[in-house]
């Protein structure tokens, strides 16, 4: 009897062992899975700012195209109105030198009729 009332009390004292670790084991399973969620939370939050970021960068990527765009443009009409302006320039000067030449071939018939 005494045997059987000391391997009740061994199981017994077992049992509170192993009930003491599944304890411990669902405490930590516990813990585990709140730090999981709690890391889940900071993972979803972490992509939405970084959605939001990149959202922000292509709108002033966007906008920069549309700058740099617009910039080409007036250095293309710039350039235009610069080779507009340098054949007027060349052509006044070929008409300055032309009437030059007219003013200094008459002021010569002039002299040589004078002397005549």
């Amino acid at each position: 009897l005494r045997g059987l009332q000391r391997s009740l009390a061994e199981a017994a004292a077992e049992l509170e062992l192993q009930r003491g670790e599944v304890t411990a084991r669902q405490e930590k399973e516990q813990g585990l899975a709140a730090e999981l969620r709690r890391l889940q939370l900071q993972l979803d939050q972490g992509a939405a700012a970084h959605e939001r970021e990149a959202k922000t960068l292509r709108e002033q990527a966007k906008a920069a195209a549309k700058q740099r765009d617009s910039a080409l443009r007036e250095v293309e009409d710039a350039r235009v109105q610069l080779q507009l302006v340098t054949e007027a320039r060349a052509a006044g000067q070929r008409e300055l030198l032309e009437a030059q030449r007219e003013a200094r071939e008459s002021k010569e018939a002039e002299e040589l009729q004078r002397r005549q």
